[in-house]
């Protein structure tokens, strides 16, 4: 069995391998920025790092709304080829954390508590190519940004 992060966004609910999970921050923690991708909400700093915050509607092509009553930010760890980065997305809510065994997932979504949870992987989120793109406007805005590996 293997732990999982259950949250919420645009009324869909999803699951992510909570080993994966670095940490819930409070939405005020976002710097928001204007760019060309609609998908970026903007930057956020953990321990002195700044990561870049998606607005995971944007990316998986969800109606927009509002955020909901307890949205944050999920900081997450991703792995690219010249090692890890963290990133982070805007969830309208964090439920749970579920424990999930092999039988309860099927065509990529996970079956808790008679609810269907869509599976996120972290990786997907954004494209080495985008993080690249991202991480130049953040130092850009930021020049004294440490936004190095872990």
């Amino acid at each position: 069995m293997r732990s999982y992060l259950t949250f919420g966004v645009a009324r869909e609910d999803f699951a992510m391998d909570a080993a994966r999970v670095r940490a819930i921050l409070p939405l005020h923690e976002l710097v928001p920025v204007d760019t060309l991708h609609a998908w970026l909400h903007g930057f956020a700093a953990m321990g002195g790092r700044y990561f870049p915050v998606v607005d995971l509607r944007s990316k998986l092509g969800l109606p927009h709304a509002s955020h909901g009553r307890q949205p944050c930010i999920v900081v997450v760890e991703m792995t690219v080829t010249d090692g890890r980065r963290l990133a982070g997305f805007v969830a309208d809510r964090v439920s749970e954390v579920v424990q999930l065994r092999e039988r309860d997932f099927r065509n990529g979504m996970a079956r808790t508590k008679g609810r269907t949870r869509r599976l996120l992987d972290p990786d997907q989120i954004l494209t080495e190519t985008e993080l690249s793109g991202v991480l130049g406007v953040m130092l850009s805005r930021s020049p004294g940004a440490a936004v190095g590996k872990l």
